[in-house]
């Protein structure tokens, strides 16, 4: 396959986590019916709360969470990254993304590299930190997993553009004020990577909706406002090679040049 139909699902959720999957699922369905490839669920579906209360909100893998998205996955034949929720593994608690296949499979796991730690918020007071970047391949496309704050990273995304993913889909819970910030992030580190990258975003009071896609070309090819329901768009892959010819970031980086890194 070359061609893609991709959808990203955007919400306002509340502290009740039994309406937040109700709304999830209506919308997932309705979406499901554009007969996307993939469907993209936002940073933490289940429940937006403070770092200190993610305890109250755990689960394992697999649990009742999981089995959800795993069964709106097969029932409706759709690749799924799913979202992010606090997974407890042992005495630990991760923000952790799954991806499902088409039959409801669980394919790959992704937790959160970069914390939020900024603005008074601080997620690594409860969470911790994964270590490990997910490239994942489904109907032929190549593709990375991010969590909302890792936006902010160039070098997660360089890495899956050099490992050869095609997009990157990132599910994200972004704070107002910052949406010229979230809006900015996604161009660059497509443009940065001539990749897709593929946004599923929460909206509301605290949150600045407007989920986007953009192409290697680092434009907005779609996108939201700050209203709930879903957005789709179709990419075509051929596109990345096309852009590359004219953009060869990835050829003309130097490894002859060292360096200082940071300790």
């Amino acid at each position: 396959m070359n061609r893609y139909r991709l959808c990203g699902i955007q919400i306002e959720a509340g502290l009740d986590p039994g309406k937040n999957l109700e709304k999830l699922v209506s919308i997932f369905q309705e979406a499901a019916r554009s007969k996307p490839d993939f469907i993209i669920l936002p940073e933490m579906f289940e429940v937006v709360t403070k770092p200190e209360d993610a305890v109250h909100h755990t689960h394992a893998v697999p649990s009742d969470i999981t089995d959800l998205i795993s069964g709106l996955a097969r029932e409706n034949a759709v690749n799924v990254i799913g979202g992010s929720f606090f997974e407890k593994d042992e005495e630990l608690i991760y923000n952790t993304a799954l991806v499902y296949d088409r039959k409801g499979e669980i394919c790959g796991k992704y937790r959160k590299i970069h914390l939020f730690d900024a603005f008074g918020y601080g997620e690594s007071n409860v969470l911790s930190r994964g270590s490990e970047p997910l490239l994942c391949e489904l109907d032929g496309l190549k593709f990375g997993v991010a969590i909302c704050y890792d936006i902010r990273f160039p070098e997660i995304f360089r890495h899956y553009a050099v490992q050869g993913a095609q997009a990157v889909f990132l599910p994200a819970a972004f704070f107002q004020p910052n949406h010229d910030h979230w809006q900015l992030n996604i161009k660059s580190r497509a443009l940065d990577n001539t990749i897709f990258v593929m946004t599923s975003n929460h909206t509301g009071r605290n949150f600045v909706g407007r989920s986007m896609a953009a192409n290697p070309w680092g434009i907005s090819i779609a996108s939201m406002g700050i209203e709930e329901g879903y957005y789709c768009v179709e990419i075509d892959v051929r596109q990345i090679e096309k852009f590359r010819e004219r953009l060869s970031f990835l050829k003309n980086r130097r490894f002859d040049v060292k360096l200082k890194q940071d300790s």
